[in-house]
């Protein structure tokens, strides 16, 4: 079982969105979740100050490499599922990636988007025989488009470029992903 999971990737490509839908899920299935926010941003942790938060999904705003491993570690004592946010800075990556059975690297629908999660899925294969043995890394289309089009072609053949899984799942470019960082709450609880 995959116990932590690590989101980021070197350009700003929705990584609190897909770290916050992975934890909204985990909790729509009773499991509990600690959710890390490492991002320079702190989406995340503005998102737990306001009204909705599930009572599974506790969010803890962290930067520092130590505290980051501490709180990790007890979460995976207790049981709980830790999804952290790396946001975009790589030495964060990086640390992310080395706590986790997974690190997730977001792409988002353009070619930028697409170039710079291969540089981030080259520098976490640099890394790959440190940190915990059976992780492994894989694309999730953060942002995609349900009509096919010769951006979708090229973001395709960038990132094909990688030998690395990618997800056969993404979420669609859809206003209610990014509306519980505005209303609070998950993709669960929004109202109409």
């Amino acid at each position: 079982m995959i116990s932590a999971v690590s989101v980021g990737s070197l350009k700003t490509s929705g990584s609190s969105t897909v770290a916050l839908t992975l934890a909204s899920v985990a909790a729509a299935a009773d499991i509990p979740i600690l959710l890390i926010d490492a991002a320079r941003d702190g989406d995340l942790a503005a998102w737990a100050s306001r009204a909705g938060r599930p009572a599974k999904i506790t969010v803890e705003r962290c930067r520092d490499e130590a505290t980051i491993e501490k709180l990790v570690r007890t979460a995976r004592k207790r049981g709980d599922l830790v999804v952290i946010d790396a946001g975009d800075e790589a030495a964060t990556i990086r640390l992310g990636a080395k706590l986790s059975d997974r690190a997730v690297i977001p792409v988002r629908f353009s070619p930028l988007s697409a170039s710079y999660a291969v540089e981030t899925d080259r520098i976490l294969a640099k890394d790959a025989g440190r940190g915990r043995r059976t992780r492994g890394r894989c694309f999730v289309a953060s942002a995609v488009a349900t009509i096919p089009s010769r951006i979708a072609r090229s973001v395709e053949a960038i990132i094909g470029e990688s030998e690395t899984a990618r997800l056969p799942i993404g979420l669609v470019q859809r206003a209610a992903y990014e509306a519980p960082f505005l209303h609070g709450g998950t993709i669960f609880t929004l109202d109409e």
